[in-house]
């Protein structure tokens, strides 16, 4: 009987990584172990106030500061989009405002929806907006990413995080006032062009930017 149980234990650790529940988890959590160092080092010194507190703590640069504040933005932005590739490997995550339109839209139908929310006295062009993003997360929410694709991606990123922790030191232990600013004003450009070239920072980029204005949304707008 122990031997039974042995063999039967074994069978499903050599079966359990082709199962789709345990590849969505693998797929993601490897991709969050390859981007945490990166992303480790980036919050660290934005739980210091970022770059921007570091051209506000010395007179010298505080004059540059804009530029420190772009640039924490800009890597606030590749670390949202990197995560959000790691969370949809295996698919579009049901999001909020998904998760009330879609139900609502597959219960009803189009029409059922744009006459229901009409009848809350929402404008037609916010509804027919909410039906648009119903259909298209319903045909595209089960894409998957490959996670050797998204490996490049981050292997690809390293080096703004590598640039962002080296501006920090030179704010603190530097006095190059025009180098610096010259180097943050150059890691700015460069991230967002990285976010409009890379594959799939591109469809990060596209994919949340089909998410509708949810403020006048019933449910949504309640919880924010």
């Amino acid at each position: 009987m122990k031997l039974l149980k042995t063999f039967l234990v074994s069978q499903l650790l050599m079966l359990a990584p082709f199962l789709p529940g345990f590849a969505e988890a693998d797929d993601k959590q490897a991709c969050h172990n390859m981007f945490s160092p990166l992303q480790n080092v980036a919050l660290k010194i934005k739980s210091e106030g970022g770059t921007w507190e570091l051209f506000e703590k010395r007179e010298i640069f505080r004059k540059h500061a804009i530029v420190g504040l772009h640039v924490d933005s800009k890597i606030t932005t590749l670390i949202t989009n990197i995560d959000y590739l790691c969370e949809s490997q295996q698919g579009i995550p049901r999001n909020r405002v998904a998760a009330q339109v879609v139900p609502m839209l597959e219960e009803k139908g189009a029409e059922g929806f744009i006459e229901y929310y009409l009848g809350l006295f929402h404008s037609i062009d916010e509804i027919k907006g909410w039906v648009k993003y119903a259909e298209y997360f319903i045909a595209h929410h089960k894409r998957q990413l490959d996670i050797n694709q998204t490996q490049k991606t981050i292997e690809n990123a390293r080096p703004y995080f590598d640039r962002y922790q080296e501006l920090a030191i030179k704010l603190k232990t530097t006095n190059d006032i025009k180098g610096i600013a010259k180097d943050g004003k150059a890691l700015i450009e460069d991230i967002v062009r990285f976010n409009a070239e890379d594959p799939l920072l591109k469809q990060a980029s596209h994919e949340n930017a089909q998410i509708p204005q949810v403020s006048a949304l019933t449910n949504i707008s309640d919880e924010m």
